[in-house]
């Protein structure tokens, strides 16, 4: 009878499989270490997704700053203003002269963010509270002065 490695190797697998399920048999099973394993593979899932989402909400807001310092230019509409960065400002100043309404518009960080993702987003919570991005003049119909 020719030597024939298939049938060794196959009955090495034969020798070898019911000494691993023996060995896999003895532990026993324990719920409480399943769970506290379970328990910590969830935590380290969120800790990840947190870290990934803070570092999108950086992104956004850097990106977003960008855009909107970018938009706002003279002879914006108000209308366009308004949309871009919110309705929550802090007025300066104001004046009536001829028909023509005139004001003088401080918008804070926190309010364009808040106005843009809502309070219990990452982006609001990761933003600088307190810090005015800019000052805008504006007549009735558009932009017509601009301080950062």
């Amino acid at each position: 009878m020719p030597f024939n490695r298939n049938s060794l190797r196959q009955s090495k697998v034969l020798y070898l499989a019911p000494l691993l399920l023996i060995f896999t048999c003895c532990q026993k099973w324990d719920p409480d270490s399943q769970f506290q394993a379970e328990v910590q593979t969830l935590k380290e899932k969120r800790e990840q997704y947190k870290y990934i989402r803070n570092q999108e909400a950086q992104q956004n807001l850097n990106q977003f700053k960008g855009d909107v310092l970018l938009k706002i230019v003279r002879k914006l509409p108000v209308r366009e203003l308004d949309l871009l960065l919110g309705y929550k400002y802090k007025i300066l100043a104001q004046a009536s002269q001829q028909g023509d309404f005139w004001e003088r518009r401080q918008y804070y960080w926190e309010d364009i963010v808040e106005s843009k993702w809502g309070q219990v987003s990452s982006e609001y919570q990761l933003c600088r509270k307190d810090s005015v991005l800019l000052i805008v003049s504006i007549n009735s119909k558009e932009v017509i002065g601009i301080e950062y």
